[in-house]
């Protein structure tokens, strides 16, 4: 996907600007592994960021029903595994619940969850920093990079979805648990 928009940006400026388009294709490429180093960088700080700020029951994280009922409208549950997951460079992968009847591994898997949000919600802003690097090639590569800016936001944007997406329905499980956890430490009082 990735190759096919680097080609795609190269190939609309050439008919538009009628600049060589290997050198187009070129600063496409750059830019696009910039917005990648960036993107990084905007992942790594989100995942330094203090556990406070990806509490699962703050308020920004909650899901109403209409966004959940948007989600399921774009048919989110037919492409969701689609998408690659690259839990494995923070060391919790995501793209399947590995402990789905403990609740601190739920909790952790909702805490990584809301992390993974603030990374893709920020990098679709952050990849907007290709433009300060504008004395590579201006005005040519202002255009380059805000194409590629754009490709960047619209290519985190399903991910904020899948995230926001399945923290819903991992608070409905972690809420279960932690019910049934309560019943059976109840129980356990009754016969002791």
């Amino acid at each position: 996907i990735i190759s096919l928009d680097i080609i795609a940006v190269a190939f609309v400026l050439w008919l538009a600007s009628g600049v060589d388009f290997f050198a187009l294709l070129g600063y496409t490429t750059l830019a696009t592994l910039l917005v990648v180093c960036i993107d990084g960088i905007t992942a790594a700080i989100a995942r330094f960021l203090p556990k406070k700020c990806a509490n699962h029951q703050a308020k920004i994280y909650a899901v109403s029903g209409k966004e959940k009922k948007f989600y399921e409208k774009i048919g989110i549950r037919k492409w969701k595994d689609k998408l690659p997951e690259i839990g494995h460079f923070t060391g919790f992968r995501k793209n399947r619940i590995a402990d789905p009847k403990n609740p601190k591994y739920v909790e952790r898997f909702l805490m990584e969850t809301c992390y993974g949000e603030i990374g893709h919600f920020f990098s679709c802003f952050s990849g907007f920093l290709l433009l300060l690097f504008g004395f590579i090639y201006p005005p040519l590569w202002w255009l380059i990079s805000l194409c590629v800016a754009v490709i960047n936001a619209a290519l985190n944007i399903p991910f904020v979805f899948i995230l926001r997406y399945n923290g819903y329905k991992l608070n409905a499980l972690y809420a279960n648990l932690l019910r049934k956890q309560s019943r059976e430490s109840a129980k356990e009082q009754e016969e002791n």
